[in-house]
């Protein structure tokens, strides 16, 4: 059976803007903010930093009377400006009116020029229109029911898989389902020092070990690499959603460059 060839966006931070062209795939630039007052602030783009999409973060609080209208013409000035087919709001505050009402108003500017607005899923119930992205990174439960549980409500084409690189280390018993965050370099120092027998979840689509410490007990480590991140994608792809979000530089050790062959 053949899927439909994936829409890949690589969302990059200003300073790999270079690097991350050489992976041959449009980009979602990570340039932008909204501060305290509700304000676009940008950080250092070159002018030739053009199209793809453009990702306007939100983790601080916005102060009570900021003005979305203002904010709205911001983001979509500086979206024509940058030829940019989209934006991606990235909003890890809880709803509030000022983010309804800079939803509403991104998504009409960008409707007239048919520009597609981006949305954590979590933001679904603010736009009937907008894409929705969610994480494939998963600590508990299953990843394909996840995945046709969000398809049965939204549908498979209004919706982005952000294909994110799990490296996670959970203290034993996990009630939460949260686990510590560690690099690639923990990792690694982890895997060389314990030498532990790694083992492939069907559940989660993720790579796992578990060790003691005398210090802290038991502890559980789940992890993605490239295999994983592809069944991820390939199962995505056999439940009908055909978008993806990739973070650089966290997968410019698994993904391969093009060949610059003639």
């Amino acid at each position: 059976m053949t899927h439909p060839s994936p829409r890949q966006f690589l969302l990059t931070p200003p300073q790999d803007l270079e690097a991350a062209r050489a992976f041959g795939l449009p980009l979602a630039l990570m340039a932008w903010q909204l501060d305290g007052q509700g304000r676009l602030t940008q950080a250092p783009l070159p002018p030739q930093a053009q199209g793809g999409l453009m990702l306007v973060g939100a983790n601080q609080p916005i102060q009570e009377g900021a003005d979305p209208r203002r904010a709205a013409q911001e983001i979509l000035a500086q979206c024509r400006s940058r030829a940019c087919a989209g934006v991606i709001l990235d909003l890890e505050q809880p709803p509030s009116p000022f983010l309804a009402q800079l939803i509403r108003l991104v998504e009409e500017g960008l409707a007239q020029r048919q520009g597609t607005l981006f949305l954590p899923e979590r933001y679904a119930n603010f736009s009937h229109r907008a894409s929705l992205y969610l994480t494939s990174a998963i600590s508990g439960g299953s990843l394909r029911r996840r995945l046709e549980e969000v398809i049965a409500q939204y549908g498979a084409r209004r919706l982005v898989l952000c294909l994110r690189r799990a490296r996670e280390d959970f203290f034993l018993p996990a009630t939460k389902g949260v686990g510590h965050p560690i690099s690639q370099e923990e990792l690694n120092r982890l895997r060389r020092r314990l030498e532990p027998s790694v083992f492939f979840s069907p559940h989660l689509c993720a790579r796992y070990f578990t060790y003691m410490s005398r210090e802290t007990g038991a502890h559980f480590v789940l992890f993605d690499d490239r295999e994983t991140l592809e069944k991820k994608r390939t199962l995505a792809l056999e439940l009908g959603i055909r978008r993806f979000f990739l973070l650089y530089p966290e997968i410019a050790d698994l993904w391969e460059v093009p060949s610059q062959e003639g």
